[in-house]
């Protein structure tokens, strides 16, 4: 047998128990679904060894296989004559044990057990096992007892036979019952003590433990008196019980000091170990060669005593001591019978106190687990917050630092390359175009950055309302005609939409900006003679658009990172194509915050193809824009009517760079339809117009209704004052002063564009 084996739980029963404990065995695993293995499963040379086999009536094998518990029980006669009738079962539980054992007798091909035995399950089949094995016992004892040789003692166990039985049954209750283990030890002393009449009933237990309870003066002095270098205590008195109250107390006492100074201590542990019983009739008899024991024994008025032992698995765990105190006593075989059944229901109640406290603590440790995890998340969770709500306010922060004078550079730049006052070198064109489109490369990026920021921190919110399909994919592709013709790309717009399929609800700037990413980077990944596709068509209430080229394809590993920000799937080292790696990622939360999905297909050296599905949104599910600080420009159409070209084109160039749309009106005589069609946010109206009345023409749409009125702004002559009094009394909301000065022009539109009165 495997030494793994011998770290299980053995139990002593009678010869004829062991029938109706394979019955049990049998039962058991056919009501909870177990693989059930006898010794009939064991392989050929492996039955006539030493281990179980089915010649042998007296021995036995069970193995119990499923997804929660895995056990194996064995059964070996007990050497001896006094115990040819005693079956020794042996229960392993341990899940590594059981799988070397099946290993040993050439089982490895049957189903494995767990990797853990569940402590619960255990439970289950310990509360089982125990009126199993009493009711087998019952029946053993009851056949016995009808059918032997009766000696003289015979007839007093059987007139204590139904008492015996229903203290056993009440044991067993308790256990089953309750896994408080004082409890039970506590009310089981007692009554066992009752049972037997006997004067004082101890269970003694031994403590592994530094701390130990604490001991009463006549105990140290015995101690003290002990030969220098004595071993240790580590055994105490840990529950009594007395017939009357004129018994002393042997509660917290020790006797172990005496116990090993008597010579037949080593042959008295083995004993115990081994589960045999001690009957002592006469303790001066016993005794007479320690008298340290017998002093203690005569302090405590003990004349006879009876000792079974409480083995938990292979530890002796304690013993349960039966003192008689006023006549000597000749215990009766029934007795000593009774008394170790009760150490035997006891070692199982201990055990399973024991796999209910480890399964506390477990449980215990697990939640504090939990919530020290719970804790971490929670405190990583406020500083990801903390340092989101710092990325948000630096970013905001910062891009109106660097957007302001980036609109300066921009629009004084194409203000510069427009000048009529004198001609510009090439060079100097030249310089002035990098000065510009650089600009507008680095305002697309800090706009880009600020989307992003908004989006994440659930600061954007879509402007939804109905546009036209068509009409904003033309846009869209027309906006890169010139892109695609300086690169000798070709690109092409293909629309599907049945009749009545144009109409679409979303928010038509973030469609557009999508789209814009998508074709951006199609031609700039797309060589000279590629091509570029723009398809739209609609699916149901979903619009689809696809964006196809013919460029350098992107590699399946790859696409993964695609949409991820900042990342270049170029080589660092190796980049040809220029870009900070932040479009597809605002594409797809643009596409995201509108409920769709934005999917690539694409293969090295063939091209890509980029599908975004957008869902038709519904305008009562957009929520109120949030507050815009006057520092951040409100993009909007804005009408300019004005004659001078010079100034107008500075105008233009300013917040057109600004990110506003500005329609330049020339002739102010058709201003008033003209604002009526095209529904501007604000109005910037010369009062030097040569063709109309500037101040008539602020008066005029003033008067509009305030659904419609556009914000009005008054261009005045700074040498003027009268004009200023002149635009207020027709109803502008603020002036500007010419000559333009960029910083003041972008300043008052902003103002104006925030305020929430026109």
């Amino acid at each position: 047998m495997p030494n793994s084996l011998d770290r299980g739980t053995e139990q002593v029963i009678s010869r004829a128990a062991l029938v109706l404990l394979g019955q049990f065995l049998r039962q058991y695993s056919q009501q909870h679904q177990l693989t059930l293995l006898t010794q009939t499963d064991l392989p050929a040379d492996n039955r006539d060894s030493d281990r179980p086999n089915s010649r042998n009536h007296d021995s036995g094998f069970w193995c119990l296989l499923g997804p929660e518990l895995s056990m194996v029980v064995t059964a070996h006669p007990q050497p001896g004559k006094r115990e040819r009738d005693r079956i020794l079962i042996r229960l392993v539980t341990e899940a590594v044990a059981v799988k070397a054992y099946l290993e040993h007798l050439g089982l490895a091909d049957r189903p494995l057990p767990p990797a853990t035995t569940s402590l619960s399950a255990l439970s289950q089949f310990m509360l089982a096992w125990l009126p199993a094995c009493a009711e087998a016992n019952r029946g053993a004892n009851a056949n016995r007892g009808a059918n032997a040789n009766l000696g003289a003692d015979a007839p007093t166990s059987l007139d204590h036979q139904p008492d015996l039985r229903l203290l056993l049954n009440r044991v067993i209750s308790k256990i089953q019952s309750n896994l408080e283990l004082p409890e039970i030890l506590d009310t089981t002393v007692a009554e066992v003590r009752q049972f037997l009449q006997a004067d004082r009933l101890l269970l003694y237990q031994f403590d592994q433990s530094s701390s130990a309870p604490t001991k009463p003066m006549d105990i140290l002095a015995l101690e003290a008196s002990a030969a220098p270098g004595s071993p240790q205590t580590i055994g105490y008195i840990t529950y009594e019980s007395r017939s009357s109250d004129r018994l002393a107390s042997v509660l917290n006492y020790t006797e172990l000091l005496c116990f090993q100074s008597h010579p037949t201590y080593p042959a008295s542990q083995l004993r115990f170990r081994q589960r045999q019983p001690l009957a002592i009739d006469d303790v001066h008899h016993t005794y007479q060669h320690a008298p340290c024991m017998l002093t203690f024994l005569d302090q405590m008025q003990v004349k006879s005593k009876a000792v079974a032992s409480i083995l938990v698995g292979q530890q002796l765990w304690g013993l349960l001591i039966v003192h008689q105190c006023d006549d000597h006593r000749h215990w009766q075989p029934w007795e000593i019978e009774f008394l170790q059944h009760i150490a035997e229901y006891l070692a199982i109640a201990i055990n399973q106190a024991q796999l209910y406290q480890r399964l506390q603590q477990q449980t215990q440790n697990l939640e504090i687990c939990v919530v020290e995890r719970t804790q971490d998340l929670r405190d990583a969770l406020v500083a990801a917050e903390s340092a989101n709500r710092a990325k948000s306010e630096f970013l905001a922060t910062m891009s109106h630092e660097l957007r302001t004078p980036l609109t300066y550079i921009i629009g004084m730049s194409a203000t510069l390359l427009r000048w009529s006052l004198g001609d510009l070198s090439d060079r100097q064109r030249d310089y002035l175009s990098t000065i510009q489109s650089s600009g507008e490369q680095l305002l697309r990026v800090i706009n880009d950055i600020l989307d992003m920021s908004k989006i994440e921190a659930g600061r954007t919110v879509l402007d939804i309302r109905p546009f036209s399909l068509a009409s904003l994919s033309r846009q869209s592709v027309d906006a890169f005609r010139g892109e695609a013709a300086q690169n000798t790309i070709d690109i092409a717009l293909d629309i599907k939409l049945a009749d009545g399929q144009e109409s679409f609800v979303a928010d038509p700037r973030r469609v557009r900006q999508i789209l814009a990413n998508l074709l951006s980077n199609a031609i700039k990944f797309t060589p000279a003679k590629g091509k570029v596709t723009l398809r739209v068509r609609r699916e149901q209430n979903d619009a689809v658009f696809q964006v196809e080229d013919t460029g350098i394809g992107i590699a399946t590993e790859a696409q993964p990172r695609l949409f991820a920000k900042f990342q270049q799937l170029e080589n660092v080292r190796q980049r040809e194509h220029p870009g900070t790696g932040l479009g597809l990622a605002l594409t797809k939360q643009l596409v995201e915050l509108h409920g769709g999905n934005i999917k690539v297909k694409s293969e090295i050296g063939r091209g890509s193809v980029f599908t975004v599905r957008l869902p038709l949104q519904r305008p009562a599910d957009s929520l109120p824009l949030d507050p815009i600080p006057t520092a951040e420009p409100m993009v909007g159409r804005i009408v300019l009517v004005e004659d001078n070209e010079e100034t107008a084109s500075l105008i233009c160039d300013m917040l057109t760079a600004a990110a506003y749309q500005v329609i330049w009106i020339v002739d102010g005589s058709r201003v008033i339809d003209q604002v009526e069609l095209l529904q501007p946010a604000a109005v910037i109206a010369s009062l030097t117009l040569a063709s109309a009345n500037g101040g008539d023409i602020i008066a005029a749409l003033r008067r509009a209704s305030a659904a419609t009125a556009p914000k009005l702004l008054a261009l005045i002559d700074l040498n003027d004052s009268a004009q200023v009094d002149h635009a207020v009394a027709a109803g502008a909301s603020a002036w500007v002063g010419k000559p333009i000065d960029p910083k003041q022009l972008l300043s008052t539109v902003n103002a104006v564009m925030a305020a929430q009165i026109p």
